[in-house]
């Protein structure tokens, strides 16, 4: 009897702790995605603009291509 009256806190105390580890985890990933938005963000803009820089680029040498 005394047995499960210890062992009773224990499992709660160790159930509680997983919760807590699991919300701090939850919140380290949200804040990383928020740190973190603004640079992907970034380095897409900027695939996109080579794209579109290639793409001008291809043009302009096809337009020359034609006038000679």
């Amino acid at each position: 009897m005394k047995l499960k009256i210890i062992l009773i806190p224990l499992v709660l105390a160790a159930t509680g702790c997983d919760a807590k580890k699991d919300t701090v985890e939850k919140g380290r990933q949200a804040v990383k995605e928020v740190v973190t938005q603004p640079f992907n963000q970034r380095d897409s803009i900027k695939e996109s603009l080579k794209q579109s820089e290639d793409k001008q680029k291809a043009a302009l040498e096809e337009a020359e291509k034609e006038f000679k």
